[in-house]
């Protein structure tokens, strides 16, 4: 059986990385042009996320290919490979295989969080009216799904119903790194900019509530009151587009891959115990 999840793995990782590849750029796509009539004339945030850099491309599958050598492969199946061992040789280019896919999907999705990254440095804002940013939030979680995607796919590994650390240990040093880097850093530049404006506004404010005497006619009164609220007003403002909504759903995704790995390892020991195995 646990023959079988890795064959299985070699063959549905890559299927899922090249899927995701496809409805990611569509999805992707619709969020660019979402976001272009807030850019200002001639950014062409379509045409740059549909120009691949081949750069990218080649390095995220160079790094792919090298992370499964260096860090997933064991020494023990490079002897087998050189032997012409058939069992170890599918193993071996199946765990080579799964990588490279791996790398050339992140090569080409930090491109394109990049490019949103550039967008946000030129996007129109205004720090009470954040609606309009929300793109940039939800083409990060575009890739937080794609790699939960691929970590519940991963839960074929364990058809014994044994639950390995090695299997997972390497594929989370790489997911949770890359999923914090996909899901900021295409709101990192607004980040920045709505926390100066942030900074602004409350020197401002302060600077005006402290020219006011602490007591006075009624209308000094008034002012230093609507000057207190609008302090507290602009100290709740968020600095990143993330609403409740996008906060439960990471949650949620979170919680998928150990979810996934309990249910496949249930599954299988109810047909063991169906089969009387």
């Amino acid at each position: 059986l646990q023959l079988i999840g890795m064959l299985a793995l070699f063959v549905l990782l890559p299927l899922w990385m090249f899927s995701c590849f496809i409805v990611t750029q569509r999805h992707t796509l619709k969020l660019a042009r979402q976001l272009e009539q807030f850019l200002p004339t001639g950014s062409n945030l379509v045409t740059s996320i549909k120009q691949f850099p081949m750069r990218n491309v080649l390095l995220g599958l160079a790094a792919g290919v090298i992370y499964a050598l260096v860090f997933n492969v064991p020494s023990s199946q490079y002897e087998g490979f050189w032997r012409g061992n058939p069992a170890v040789i599918t193993i071996f280019l199946g765990q080579v295989l799964v990588w490279a896919s791996v790398g050339f999907l992140l090569g080409i999705r930090l491109h394109v969080v990049g490019v949103f990254r550039q967008a946000g440095e030129v996007m129109e804002l205004s720090l009470f009216e954040q609606s309009n940013l929300s793109p940039f939030a939800r083409v990060g979680m575009l890739d937080v799904a794609i790699i939960v995607g691929a970590m519940a796919v991963a839960t074929v590994q364990s058809l014994d119903a044994q639950f390995r650390v090695e299997n997972y240990l390497t594929a989370l040093l790489v997911a949770v790194p890359a999923g914090a880097a996909l899901l900021l850093r295409p709101m990192w530049s607004l980040h920045r900019r709505l926390r100066g404006r942030k900074l602004e506004l409350l020197e401002d404010v302060n600077t005006r509530i402290a020219s006011l005497p602490e007591t006075g006619d009624d209308q000094d009164m008034q002012l230093l009151e609507s000057l207190l609220q609008r302090r507290d007003r602009v100290r709740e403002l968020p600095t990143l587009p993330l609403d409740m909504g996008v906060w439960s759903r990471l949650a949620v995704y979170i919680l998928i891959p150990p979810l996934a790995w309990a249910g496949a390892a249930l599954m299988e020991v109810m047909v063991s115990n169906w089969l009387g195995v």
